[in-house]
């Protein structure tokens, strides 16, 4: 599963928080495909679990928001959270492999 983060308005973490609301919001509406929504917001609350925002936005100023950035979340291996930028690999620092 890759979820899209909008920063052209708001941080990483801003920009997560808001989808993982959306999601589970969504969740409860008529014909949600739960499976899925599910899925994103668990990957978005590991996410916001284990990442050390203040040091990503930090070491990669793109993620302070106000930025036409790509940035995409996944679930790597054995669970951890991914995320890409531009389509460059980030290991946020919280979650170095």
């Amino acid at each position: 599963m890759e979820i899209d983060l909008d920063l052209q308005r708001h941080c990483i973490e801003t920009a997560m928080k808001r989808r993982c609301n959306a999601a589970i919001s969504a969740y409860f509406g008529r014909n949600a495909d739960k499976v899925v929504l599910e899925s994103e917001i668990a990957a978005l609350q590991k996410a916001l679990q284990d990442f050390d925002f203040r040091q990503l936005r930090s070491r990669w100023p793109m993620l302070s928001g106000g930025s036409r950035c790509h940035a995409v979340l996944k679930l790597g291996r054995a669970g951890k959270p991914q995320l890409a930028v531009d389509e460059v690999r980030i290991v946020p620092p919280a979650c170095q492999l």
